[in-house]
Formats: structure tokens, sequence, C-alpha cells
């Protein structure tokens, strides 16, 4: 987003990010049409607020009403003491869990301060309709804008799946699915697991590949339940993928699977599901619980199929659909590829951001 709006000539666009694993280190060779301030400090988890608070002091002097793209609302909370002082506009964008969790006890004492923060932001944007909804019932404030996530088309792309199955030794021959995601409950591998032990006599030739990286015990209780349903041939745990290496990786499977769990009494939940469209920018139908914000992110046979969450039989249903009926497999991936020209590239994306923006500036 930052290189989309330092491409505007009119745009002096500056990125503040924390040092300790916030900015690929590579970055800062390319010739980038925006600058990077790195912020220092530990434990973001507690502190993220007064870290930016403390490195945007500067930043705000000495600029004349710049606008504030923030990431997150407890980073919007750190600078909104600033208003009374300096002259901005504040989009802060909301995503999922962050705003979910509020409605657990866990972090319901963090709630006035999400509604203060969100009433004193200039513009608030959700990147999907259920954040959205969510937002505006803790909040109560009703003029959140949805703004989906973008997908790079430079990044994701279709290619023939050959070399990619080659790199990941997995066979021209495989039926493959593939969830990319941290290893979480909430995530829904447990189900589909359960999906395959229900179809493995029909699809002998089926493979499910596990990628990324999160909670070892959680990866334990997954090895376990493919090693009782005797599954070990059939489900692979690639752990960590590089992001250079995704785009082979979508392109090696065949169907993208997700099947995410409802939110949970921690507010842990789906906020939208980027990478179901990032598969569809490979090519890949998807198939995705109807939970959270994935209905965001899949339209129900037209770019994959939405089911039921955690039932491991509709689970079963959809991917032996998508495995035998070449007409419907075949016109999910073309329209996947549409869709994300059309709706979720970063120039439409991206295009939406400068209209706030320059409609402050008219303002």
């Amino acid at each position: 987003m930052a290189e989309f709006l330092g491409e505007h000539k009119e745009f002096n666009v500056s990125v503040f990010v924390k040092k300790r694993g916030g900015i690929i280190q590579e970055r800062f060779i390319k010739n980038l049409p925006y600058k990077i301030n790195l912020i220092g400090g530990r434990d973001w988890s507690k502190f993220k607020k007064w870290y930016i608070r403390l490195y945007l002091r500067k930043y705000l002097k000495s600029k004349n009403n710049p606008v504030i793209i923030s990431s997150n609302w407890e980073l919007s909370q750190g600078i909104i003491p600033y208003k009374n002082k300096s002259n901005f506009c504040l989009l802060t964008v909301l995503h999922g869990l962050e705003v979910t969790r509020l409605k657990s006890k866990r972090y319901a004492n963090r709630k006035k301060s999400f509604i203060k923060t969100v009433l004193s932001s200039d513009h608030v944007i959700s990147v999907s309709n259920y954040t959205k909804n969510e937002a505006e019932f803790i909040s109560g404030y009703k003029r959140i804008k949805t703004i989906p996530n973008f997908v790079d088309t430079e990044k994701f792309f279709f290619v023939d799946n050959k070399k990619p199955r080659r790199k990941f030794g997995l066979k021209e021959s495989d039926k493959i699915l593939l969830t990319l995601s941290r290893l979480v409950k909430r995530k829904g591998h447990k189900t589909v697991i359960n999906a395959i032990s229900l179809i493995i006599n029909k699809i002998p030739a089926i493979k499910y590949v596990i990628a990324g990286s999160g909670e070892e015990k959680y990866k334990q209780d997954l090895k376990k339940l493919v090693s009782k349903l005797k599954l070990d041939r059939h489900v692979l745990f690639l752990g960590y993928i590089e992001e250079d290496n995704k785009n082979d990786l979508y392109n090696a499977c065949d169907i993208y699977i997700m099947n995410s769990n409802k939110t949970d009494e921690e507010g842990d939940s789906e906020g939208f599901g980027i990478t179901f469209l990032e598969s569809n920018a490979c090519g890949k139908p998807v198939i995705g619980s109807n939970a959270g914000g994935i209905s965001d992110a899949i339209t129900n046979r037209e770019n994959g199929l939405l089911i039921e969450p955690n039932n491991p039989t509709k689970t079963a249903q959809a991917i032996y659909e998508l495995f035998n009926d070449e007409k419907l497999y075949n016109q999910l991936s073309e329209n996947g590829i549409t869709r994300i020209k059309e709706n979720f590239s970063i120039n439409k994306v991206g295009e939406k951001y400068v209209e706030i923006i320059l409609n402050h500036y008219d303002y």
C-alpha cells in the first residue's frame, strides 16, 4: 500500500514500523517511493501505543495536516492525544481479531478505549463486512466503511504446477489440498483431516499439505489424529513457509481449504481470510467455512465453496465435488482470477484510500 501511495507524486509517504521483526532488511536496498522509520522497543503487544506515541511526536510537529493510516486501533489510541495539539487526519483500520476479542471477558476492559478511539478517528475502515458489523455493535459508531485487503498480483499468479510440486516433493498424480496458516485451533485443520478420512477410499491419491508454524501442542494433537486415522502418508506438515515460496506452494496444490471455526469465547475469529484470495490469484478454487469474515473472501460457487464450520461430512462432500466436477472446478478457477483483478488488486483497493485522502485535502 505504501508503494502504491508513494507512486502518486502528490503524496510524500513515510512508513513507521517496529524494528524487531517488523521489516525485511532487503527492503532498504530497493529504491522505494517512501521513507522507512524504524521504531525501537520490545514487547509490542503491551506497549505499542506508547512506542507509536513517542516516535510520531516529532513527525506530527514537523508536518502540516498529514493523513495517518493506522493498521491497528491500539496504535491509533497512542496518537489520539495529539489531536488537541496537532492538525492531522486519522484513518483507523480494523481487521478482525483485535475487535471480536473485545466481546470476551479477557479483553472486556479494553472496550472503552476502543470506543473512544473509533469515535476520535476521522475515518474508520474495516477489511470485511463481518468486522464492520462487530465494530459497529461494540462502539455504536455507524459510519465504518468496508475496504477489503488486497492481493499483490505481482507476487501471486498462476504458473504450471510441475516445478512447484517437485520443489515440495509432491507427485504430479497427487490430489492436493493446502492450508497455509498459523497452527492454531481456530483454523480448523482437524475438521479437514477428519473429512479426508471419510473420502480416502474414493480419492486414494489425496494429500493434505499443512503449512505454517504456531502452537506446538496443537501440532502434536494434529499428528496424533493423523496417526489414529492412519493418514500418515496423506497428511504432510511443511512448517514455516518463507514469503518467496508461497506462490509456488499455492500453485502446487489443486484446492485451497481452511475450515475455520466460529468466534470462540476468547473472541478469536477469522476477520477476512487473505489466503483464499491469494490462492484464487493462482487459479485455485477454494473451500472455506461460513464463519467470521470468510464470506467476504468467498462468494459461494463463484470463486469457491462456502460450507458449515466444524462439519467433516460437509467438508468431505465439498472436497469430493471439486475433485470430480471438472466443469465446476475450471469455472471457479477462472472466476477466481477474474474476481481478484476486478475487486482485490492493489489498484482497485488502493484507489479507495486515495479517494479518502484527496477528499480530506479538498475539504
